[in-house]
């Protein structure tokens, strides 16, 4: 953050730079201090070494925090870090260069403090240096996972280190206000990590602030930190004993999305019902539907449709009657992803985008975007709009990383990688898959997890499908604790895997897994899938006609969604195989979007085409693969495809094509 964006940075759309450098800071100057106090000491703004973009609150928010913790305890004279801003703003130089220290001295700082934040492990690494007339007799630096312990522990060590005189305190202005109000714009526009960063700030300075410590523990919740629980009940009991029923909402409200987020279900449920049980007699609808909102989540993790249903109509109704754009729009996604699940593509989409423009305006809501383009982007690939998908699951990316989620971040880049890599831009998928790779990303259960995943199919696509297989064990072992990710979409891939490996062992066992599991997918778009597999293991092992039957229950049972898609292009290939070309069109006509944009269904519909005689267009759409696909697991037997398709125009004569070396060629 530069010198002119901390002065003058906007608290809200309404307030200008200009308007806010005057108000905010001008409000926070401290009273002129007594003409017999001796100003001392300056703490020079934190230069950030990190590489971290979000810590913004670094250059003077830790400066504020080490100017209190001098202060209160040894009551050093401190000069107010606003004087230090203005000149240094006045000097022209970046703190900690040797004019601006000057600029300080003559403030009448008889020492400076230059702080440096620098990365170090998982944490920080605190190095400080003082200039003037006095000097430390150990400056080593200090390192851990909290920058502002660190901060408070330098202040500790620095004041007990300086006094060398009769101390006298001043009041001090440490900005908490500020932080504070940049906090409060962070949170509304829900880049939470910002928000949660500031808010660290405010709840060490004034830690018995109820409001602070509200917005502190709700920030928390929404970055899924591992902190959260055990300061919400400390913060319950503090508003329990003084019958705050709102703030106790508030908290259990936030408890229960980060425990819904961890997959505790029941505990999730508790809090709900404990919040909505303080709230009857309160008259705060929107909190009450916000809740609501929460046990609306839980219904759709259980598969409650019916339920979830009932609380979406009972929410939309009050969020549109009392102007709530926010609930509105989380009301509509939660819409749109059941109608998603239950195969209704199109309903599906209409109430996402009503929700994303929701979320647009007035102000960005990054964390609900980020989540209802990450669906907007799965129910196109479902449909094979690969297009549509990578510009959605884009955009779901960018904000994720704006929001701070590390959970939504980790999931929109795995979609993101697995989105390009199907439309062809494998320079965007590798820089996705590499960033899922990253320190940070393992910082996280889901990053962790969807790293093992991208990776394992990275494996899969390039043939090595022993490594894959491998990988996909460590995948299932971290499955145990995230069984929605194991259950949603990577048990299908390592079912695939199993299969494709000749591993049919394992391939029968994960399929009996996925039937004992029927409730997650019974009445929704995921069923079926159990069935398509045994389809697939059926052709792997020689027996044709039972993948025949198979197919066809899965066709029965399916609805739009990807595992009919795959049904189709399977029945498609399998009919051209058989030469019973009278059914490969009705089948690849089920899934138009994937034989124009999808290079599965581009392999197929160039198989359609062969059998028809029309080698030309044959060539053309496997030429399409070939080109656009190049890293493709199957990229041998396309090339032996496109080899054929053109040797027969060429000759001018028919000849049997090599048959498919299994069905989950179509469906990775």
């Amino acid at each position: 953050m530069s010198l002119s964006t901390m002065i003058g940075a906007p608290h809200s759309p309404s307030h200008s730079p200009s308007q806010l450098s005057g108000r905010a800071f001008g409000a926070l100057h401290p009273p002129a201090p007594r003409p017999s106090v001796l100003r001392f000491v300056a703490a020079l703004p934190f230069r950030n070494q990190t590489g971290r973009d979000a810590l913004v609150w670094v250059e003077f928010c830790m400066a504020a925090l080490l100017n209190r913790e001098l202060e209160a305890q040894q009551a050093l004279t401190v000069l107010p870090l606003v004087d230090v801003v203005t000149a240094l703003k006045g000097s022209g130089d970046g703190p900690s260069s040797a004019r601006a220290i000057e600029q300080v001295r003559a403030l009448g700082a008889r020492t400076v403090i230059a702080a440096q934040v620098h990365a170090h492990e998982n944490g920080f690494e605190l190095r400080y240096q003082l200039h003037g007339e006095m000097a430390l007799a150990d400056s080593s630096p200090l390192r851990g996972g909290d920058l502002t312990q660190l901060t408070i522990a330098l202040g500790r060590k620095l004041a007990r280190a300086l006094v060398d005189e009769e101390p006298a305190r001043v009041p001090t202005d440490t900005f908490t206000n500020e932080a504070f109000a940049r906090a409060m714009h962070a949170a509304r526009e829900q880049r939470y990590q910002v928000a949660q960063d500031y808010l660290q700030v405010c709840v060490a300075s004034q830690p018995h602030a109820l409001d602070m410590d509200v917005e502190h523990v709700e920030s928390l919740a929404a970055t899924e930190h591992p902190e959260t629980a055990p300061k919400a009940q400390r913060l319950l009991a503090r508003a329990a004993a003084s019958a705050d029923v709102a703030t106790q909402a508030r908290v259990l409200r936030a408890l229960a999305a980060y425990h819904r987020a961890l997959e505790n279900n029941e505990l999730a449920r508790t809090l709900i019902h404990q919040a909505l049980t303080l709230l009857e007699t309160n008259g705060d609808e929107a909190l009450k539907a916000a809740v609501l909102l929460e046990r609306c989540e839980l219904a759709i993790a259980d598969r409650e449709f019916e339920l979830a249903q009932s609380i979406g109509r009972r929410v939309l109704a009050a969020a549109q009657g009392g102007g709530h754009d926010r609930l509105t729009a989380q009301c509509l996604r939660q819409e749109g992803i059941i109608a998603h699940l239950r195969g209704q593509a199109e309903p599906a989409l209409e109430a996402l985008h009503r929700s994303a423009q929701l979320s647009r305006t007035p102000h960005p809501q990054h964390a609900d975007l980020a989540h209802t383009l990450y669906q907007i982007a799965i129910a196109y690939r479902d449909a094979g709009r690969m297009r549509d998908a990578a510009l959605a699951i884009d955009e779901a990316v960018d904000c994720a990383k704006l929001a701070g989620t590390p959970v939504r971040h980790a999931l929109t880049l795995a979609l993101q990688f697995t989105v390009h890599s199907y439309a062809g831009n494998q320079e965007v998928a590798h820089a996705a898959q590499g960033k899922l790779a990253s320190a940070s990303m393992q910082q996280s259960r889901a990053g962790r997890f969807l790293s093992q995943l991208t990776e394992a199919w990275l494996y899969w696509r390039s043939g090595r499908i022993g490594d894959a297989l491998q990988r996909m064990e460590q995948v299932r072992k971290l499955g145990r604790e995230a069984r929605r990710f194991w259950l949603s979409f990577a048990i299908a891939m390592h079912t695939g895997m199993a299969i494709a490996g000749g591993r049919y062992d394992l391939a029968h066992d994960l399929i009996a897994e996925i039937e004992a599991n029927r409730r997650f997918y019974e009445g929704t778009c995921l069923h079926g899938s159990a069935t398509f597999f045994r389809a697939a293991l059926a052709h792997a092992r020689g027996d044709r006609q039972q993948a025949w039957r198979r197919l066809r229950e899965t066709m029965a049972v399916s609805s739009v969604g990807m595992v009919r898609s795959n049904a189709c292009l399977a029945a498609a290939w399998l009919a051209c195989e058989d030469r019973a070309l009278h059914e490969v069109q009705g089948w690849l006509d089920q899934v138009p979007a994937w034989t124009a944009e999808h290079p599965n269904g581009i392999m197929a519909l160039a198989r359609y085409r062969f059998e028809q005689g029309d080698w030309a267009a044959a060539v053309e759409n496997q030429a399409r693969y070939v080109e656009r696909w190049p890293a493709d697991e199957v990229t041998l037997h396309q090339r032996r495809l496109l080899h054929d398709y053109r040797e027969a125009m060429r000759t001018g004569r028919a000849f049997a094509i090599p048959r498919l070396p299994h069905l989950l060629t179509l469906r990775f």
